[in-house]
């Protein structure tokens, strides 16, 4: 389960109102939290797509395989910060991201 989650961390540096973005998945602790500003989400963020990058062990089922160029590419299309209360949080959305 931790690898699944894991998967859903690769992030793009849009973000929308959650009104705007659907309602996805609000990943949390141990990794995230929940943030004062964008710039700290996106950070937490990046730190643990590059981690995922460079250790393919940890990434979910499907990107196990691919190149870590391959991975970042793929892992964007999935998760990213967005303002929901007031807070920035890192959201997974399993099918990409909603029109």
């Amino acid at each position: 389960m931790k690898k699944l989650i894991l998967a859903a961390f690769a992030a793009s540096t849009l973000s929308l109102p959650a009104a705007a973005a659907g309602t996805g998945t609000v990943l949390g602790p141990p990794q995230f939290q929940s943030y004062a500003n964008r710039g700290q989400c996106e950070s937490a963020l990046a730190a643990e797509r590059n981690k995922q990058r460079k250790d393919p062990t940890t990434r979910g089922a499907g990107y196990g395989n691919l190149s870590g160029s391959d991975f970042n590419r793929a892992s964007r299309t999935t998760t990213r910060c967005e303002n929901r209360g007031g807070q920035w949080v890192v959201v997974y959305y399993a099918d990409g991201f909603p029109s």
